[in-house]
């Protein structure tokens, strides 16, 4: 719209006398270079307050971020699905029009070819390492799947189908929900959560089934992990789905010169292996009592994020867990105490009566987890140069008594196992699209048993080293070969060697995964 002052100037020039302009071509001349620089005034003004508008709608839409922390750092080709939540602070955060009414979707599919040196059996095996007490409550005949991961066999495998829908509710609440298919098409519900948007002083609240922030880990999906399998550990202590439950998660990121995230969280406890509790049929069996009402499982967490600068992020967190419920049932061949007839009915080959011969046991459940995250951004092309060292420490504590035996004797005594374990892995991008990586795994470091006299069963470890090939963000993938030494009882291992050839694919609308 023409500035007042210059609609005044061309009126006024339009109703002149003609033999008035006619006198002066000076006075056209200087009426000329006045409009010009009003014109000139007018863009510039217009030019600064779009750049003034433009600035304002960014500030909104994209909060200023912070110094490259371990939250902040890309990494090359994640193949993602998840949306990059939004700040801990109290800002509303953006809502575009793509996101405003429909939530992004995407599909992931994760398969791979398997082969090992024990007839295909050493997939399983790895998450059956020789723990005291094992817990054996899932007997064949009432075991209804492995919650929506099929079990690796020699040949082609389909893990699964992920199918991810995230996105903003309202300026208040973002959603996230997570389905998986395995290759039987047996469905799994993995994730289904919300997470508030507007709390102040860096207060976030998360609600619904999700998984855990405890360690670091275990809050990622199978297709994030930098191997295609997850490490012992984490197997053996927690399960293959890792702390993923029902409650609520409540985390503060207080304004400190050091990034530092602290939580909590307060879950149902349905867990497979931690903090796990049998059907009703062997609770009434074992003399084992009912299922307490939930919360049942309570974890406690902290990360800390110094500052590296551009091209450095660390991570370090400490985590822990308890169960206040947490019950077994164990054969007396499993228990690792003194011989017993049973035993010896297992070294003559003779099991028809193990199944009548269980121990019931109940107590509470503790978990500890140290974790420490470095990467390096090395400024080559699509992840070159890029290095990456994730290492975990887990220690698990069972204090549990015994409350039904086939030696009256028994009831009522202690029973306590202590078994810890850790992984350290590293990945490196040695060519542009191409990583390799190495991993040391290792479970019963400690593997001991109370009951009353004290017992040290060793330990099970494994190397493992593959190569990925990151062909965009969208494909990937890896060939990868491990060595494992697994204990499956006292004084009996299993030495064998286990190729994956795995392919990643991922469809559809995702953001950056956490860090």
């Amino acid at each position: 719209m023409p500035h007042p002052f210059t609609r005044g100037a061309v009126c006024a020039a339009l109703l002149t006398p003609l033999p008035v302009l006619a006198a002066s071509d000076a006075e056209i001349a200087e009426l000329r270079s006045i409009l010009n620089q009003m014109k000139a005034q007018y863009e510039r003004r217009i030019a600064d307050l779009e750049a003034r508008l433009q600035r304002a709608e960014e500030s909104i839409e994209t909060p200023p971020q912070p110094p490259a922390t371990a939250e902040s750092l890309p990494m090359s080709a994640p193949l993602v699905h998840q949306a990059t939540p939004p700040s801990q602070g109290g800002g509303l955060g953006a809502m575009t029009s793509g996101n405003a009414f429909n939530p992004e979707i995407s599909v992931i599919l994760d398969g791979n070819y398997y082969q090992d040196g024990i007839d295909g059996r050493g997939a399983t095996l790895m998450g059956e390492a020789f723990l005291p007490g094992r817990p054996i409550h899932l007997h064949e005949e009432d075991a209804a799947g492995d919650g929506g991961h099929v079990t690796t066999e020699d040949g082609f495998n389909l893990r699964s189908a992920e199918i991810a829908f995230s996105g903003t509710v309202d300026p208040y609440f973002d959603a996230h929900a997570l389905l998986s298919v395995d290759g039987d098409g047996n469905l799994d519900l993995e994730e289904a959560y919300f997470q508030t948007r507007t709390l102040p002083y860096g207060l976030r609240i998360k609600g619904g089934k999700f998984l855990s922030d405890f360690g670091y880990i275990n809050r990622q999906h199978p297709h994030q992990w930098d191997f295609v399998d997850q490490n012992l550990p984490y197997l053996n202590l927690i399960g293959d789905h890792g702390i993923q439950d029902t409650g609520l998660q409540l985390t503060w990121l207080p304004e400190l010169p050091v990034y530092t995230l602290l939580g909590v969280e307060a879950l149902q406890g349905n867990q497979e292996v931690f903090g796990t509790t049998l059907s009703e049929t062997e609770q009434a069996a074992l003399n084992l009592g009912d299922t307490n009402d939930g919360p049942r499982l309570w974890t406690a967490f902290v990360k800390v994020a110094p500052d590296l600068g551009v091209n450095h992020a660390l991570q370090l967190g400490v985590s822990y867990a308890h169960a206040s419920q947490h019950q077994q049932v164990l054969s007396h061949s499993a228990e690792g105490g003194s011989p017993s007839a049973d035993d010896q009915a297992i070294a003559d080959g003779d099991t028809s009566e193990l199944t009548e011969q269980e121990t019931g046991l109940a107590g509470n459940a503790d978990l500890w987890g140290v974790d420490l995250v470095y990467k390096y951004d090395g400024d080559g092309a699509q992840g070159h140069r890029d290095f990456k060292l994730q290492t975990e420490y887990l220690r698990s504590v069972r204090d549990l008594s015994v409350r039904s035996s086939v030696d009256p004797e028994q009831l009522g005594s202690p029973w306590k196992a202590t078994t810890d374990g850790l992984y350290a892995q590293a990945v490196y991008g040695f060519a542009p699209k191409w990583n390799v990586g190495l991993r040391y795994d290792i479970l019963g470091i400690t593997n001991t048993l109370d009951s009353p006299a004290k017992e040290d069963f060793g330990s099970s470890d494994r190397w493992t080293v593959d190569v990925t090939w990151n062909l965009s963000e969208f494909s990937r993938l890896r060939a990868q070969y491990a060595t494992s030494n697994v204990l499956v009882l006292p004084g009996e291992r299993e030495r064998f060697g286990a190729f994956y050839l795995q392919f990643l694919m991922s469809l559809g609308a995702h953001g950056a995964h956490a860090f």
